[in-house]
């Protein structure tokens, strides 16, 4: 079994009696049945834990330099690697290809300007835009999820291509939160991800034989939140006055 935990403005976070509790409560007692609410985890029970910090990202940015020629053909093949940022699916590729021939008096802000008519032209679907800087061509993703893609000239015409931003793999962006039922999830936030598997205990007597594994994903941008997570990760077994924030 899974659980699925988002938090965006946990104001306290304590440790009694072998359980971790974080309340969204200002001021409640912990102790509460509802402050319970969130109760991830047993501490001499975690089997294992992972953390993926969340990450805006960013999408790639490749600039295209194109040597001016007479009645030329310039082409350029874009692929686009769709990710998905909690890495559940792709990434899944899509590519397109673009020309423009040049007239009898070439020059490079002629080859530009056709280059990016043509690039805007077909790349809307894909999420890619041109902009034209009158000597070069800058190329990249117009796409609220960061994708990296990939510029390859194929034509007769030189068109030196040269990376201008690194891509950079998103992780944890609201929209996909959202997507996947966590819908308090901020617009525009981030979410570090952590994945517990722990062994819970149940009262004597109960059906299962008094315990059942879980696994328990929690997703939040707080970050006095985070810190305290990480410092539990760190020394489960400290004082519990070491987690009462």
């Amino acid at each position: 079994m899974q659980n699925l935990v988002l938090i965006n403005n946990a104001t306290t976070l304590a440790v009694d009696q072998g359980k971790l509790f974080i309340n969204n409560r200002s001021g409640s007692d912990l102790t509460s049945p509802e402050a319970q609410r969130f109760i991830p985890m047993d501490i001499m029970g975690i089997i294992s834990v992972s953390k993926q910090a969340g990450a805006a990202g960013a999408s790639r940015v490749q600039t295209l330099t194109p040597t001016a020629a007479n009645t030329t053909v310039y082409s350029v093949t874009i692929s686009v690697y769709k990710e998905s940022d909690l890495g559940y699916f792709g990434p899944s590729l899509v590519n397109f290809t673009v020309s423009f021939t040049s007239d009898a008096s070439a020059t490079v802000a002629e080859i530009t300007a056709g280059l990016t008519t043509a690039i805007n032209l077909v790349g809307v679907p894909f999420g890619v835009s041109a902009t034209d800087n009158t000597t070069s061509v800058s190329v990249t993703s117009t796409t609220t999820v960061p994708q990296n893609i990939n510029c390859i000239s194929n034509g007769a015409g030189t068109i030196a291509v040269a990376q201008s931003t690194a891509f950079t793999k998103p992780y944890g962006l609201a929209a996909t939160l959202v997507s996947r039922g966590l819908t308090n999830a901020t617009a525009g936030q981030v979410y570090t991800e952590y994945n517990f598997r722990v062994k819970q205990g149940f009262q004597s007597g109960h059906a299962n034989g008094g315990q059942e594994y879980l696994e328990q994903t929690i997703f939040t941008n707080n970050a006095t939140l985070i810190t305290a997570i990480d410092a539990f990760i760190a020394a489960p077994l400290s004082s519990p006055a070491a987690y009462n924030l």
